[in-house]
């Protein structure tokens, strides 16, 4: 009897909490291999454990710093020499940021934002792309925002996740020909640990957030996860360099309701 094929392999970096790890378990529950690369080394493994748990015949947490080539590097050595070439790439670490204006924007904290948000995400398909090109095949999903659409208040956040969405359409164009398929989310108002907490803390008001959405509704991890799901199978794969809203209406809603209030719809 010839030995099974082994099951696809997908790489979740900054699949340690929040929608990275809802994706990772979305993966498992699919029955594939997967791998979560964080800096938080307890919280990886409790991510590997409930890839485990939902069904994946492998999972395993390994360390990586996004920011740093050299950590990037030697991840993608690791994951080649043990695991091989990833099917799926998912680049889900990023760091958020409060309002602020940008002539007041910390040159540290703009600096900081995007080392992790836009250059992290550029090590991580550069060295895993480069791998993908050679076998002729795979899929990597970036994360973006509803500030790749918007501009936010965030002026270091909002720019980084729009340079997110030019490099994966660049990426797009360039890996296509080699069989590799580039996409992104953009997740709306996730209610993942850090909204609840800045919720019960008083720091967000969670009616007025729903007010803002078409569905009146939050974006649950588990959505966005079903949506990083598809564009990385083969359900899509005529689909590559796009970038897909999850975020229950927020988008097509906040024009229209700027709109309406100069210009209102009567009966």
């Amino acid at each position: 009897m010839p030995d099974r094929p082994e099951p696809p392999l997908a790489l979740v970096i900054g699949g340690t909490s929040g929608i990275g790890r809802a994706i990772a378990t979305r993966f498992a529950a699919e029955g594939r291999r997967v791998l979560v690369a964080g800096r938080d080394a307890a919280r990886g493994e409790a991510a590997a454990a409930a890839c485990r748990e939902a069904g994946a015949p492998a999972a395993a947490f390994l360390p990586v710093e996004v920011g740093d080539p050299a950590s990037v590097a030697a991840l993608g050595e690791t994951v080649a020499a043990a695991h091989g070439t990833p099917d799926v790439l998912v680049n889900c670490a990023g760091i958020l940021q409060s309002g602020r204006r940008v002539l007041d924007q910390p040159l540290e904290e703009d600096a900081a934002i995007w080392r992790v948000n836009y250059r992290g995400t550029l090590l991580a398909c550069q060295t895993f792309g480069q791998m993908m090109a050679r076998a002729g095949r795979g899929a990597i999903l970036n994360v973006g925002s509803l500030a790749s659409f918007a501009p936010l208040s965030l002026p270091a956040y909002t720019a980084s996740k729009r340079a997110v969405l030019a490099l994966t359409e660049i990426l797009a164009a360039e890996l296509g020909p080699a069989g590799v398929r580039v996409n992104a989310v953009a997740p709306g108002y996730t209610l993942s640990d850090g909204l609840r907490a800045r919720i019960a803390a008083g720091e967000r008001d969670p009616e007025a957030i729903l007010a803002t959405t078409a569905l009146r509704r939050f974006v649950q991890p588990a959505d966005v996860a079903e949506a990083a799901l598809f564009l990385c199978s083969e359900r899509a794969a005529a689909i590559t360099g796009v970038t897909l809203p999850v975020d229950a209406g927020w988008l097509v809603l906040a024009p229209q309701a700027q709109y309406a209030r100069g210009n209102p719809v009567r009966p």
